[in-house]
């Protein structure tokens, strides 16, 4: 995450964005090397760590789910979906998905419901860890990006503080979304909508705030200056990010 990198910079963020968090491929000397590294390592984990973990047959259908996945990222998950591309069944993909959790290779983020069952069987949307593996534009990559130092700060605050607290996102029936919540005790305290350029106010946001008073933040990517917008925060991503 953002916050583990000493005196991180615009600098930073584009390494990060580019290349992930693991040490070999973000202090490589190259893109190449960092790209090669990488290559070995998607590789090594399917070939491996997954087929180790449980007795999984078909080793194209595993491969091929883990590389859409990666062109996915910040899309609801619909495992009806992906079974049809992989061609087999949404259970089978299901499972592909939570052995990939319990690897640590992709979290989700599931829509904020107080019943905390229903929350967790609605469609979420998945990340990785390593936002190196995304395939994707820069705001693909960028959303994961944050994404991942939410969810360190959610396991921080935690494990520190001992409060319980979630990373979520909200969505209506209709279609409204905004990308994070954070839940402390089952409270939503902030909206967060990651922007990768985009330094007009979220729609989306202003209207979830309007309706349910959460205090929100904008965080933009590449943002000249930060300001309020009513009680809304518009933040430049690093500003915001470090100091998680």
């Amino acid at each position: 995450a953002l916050s583990e990198i000493p005196d991180p910079d615009d600098t930073t963020v584009e390494r990060l964005l580019r290349r992930g968090g693991f040490p070999e491929p973000y202090l490589a000397e190259t893109d190449t090397d960092a790209d090669r590294w990488r290559l070995q390592y998607v590789d090594g984990l399917i070939r491996t760590d997954l087929l180790d973990f449980e007795k999984i047959h078909d080793f194209r259908a595993i491969q091929l789910t883990l590389e859409l996945l990666r062109e996915r990222v910040g899309s609801p998950v619909s495992y009806s979906s992906l079974a049809r591309d992989v061609g087999v069944a949404p259970n089978t993909i299901k499972r592909y998905v939570e052995i990939l959790e319990a690897l640590f290779i992709v979290f989700r983020v599931t829509p904020h419901h107080r019943n905390i069952a229903r929350s967790l069987l609605k469609d979420g949307k998945l990340y990785f860890y390593d936002t190196g593996l995304v395939r994707g534009d820069d705001g693909a990559r960028f959303e994961n990006m944050v994404a991942v130092s939410l969810l360190k700060h959610v396991n921080g605050v935690e494990d520190q503080l001992g409060r319980r607290m979630a990373l979520h996102l909200l969505r209506t029936k209709e279609g409204r979304e905004v990308d994070f919540v954070l839940v402390v005790e089952g409270n939503p305290e902030l909206m967060i909508e990651a922007k990768l350029s985009d330094q007009s106010m979220s729609r989306e946001l202003q209207y979830f705030h309007a309706r349910y008073g959460i205090p929100a933040v904008q965080l933009v990517r590449h943002l000249r200056t930060e300001r309020m917008e009513g009680d809304i925060q518009i933040r430049s991503a690093l500003s915001f990010l470090k100091t998680l």
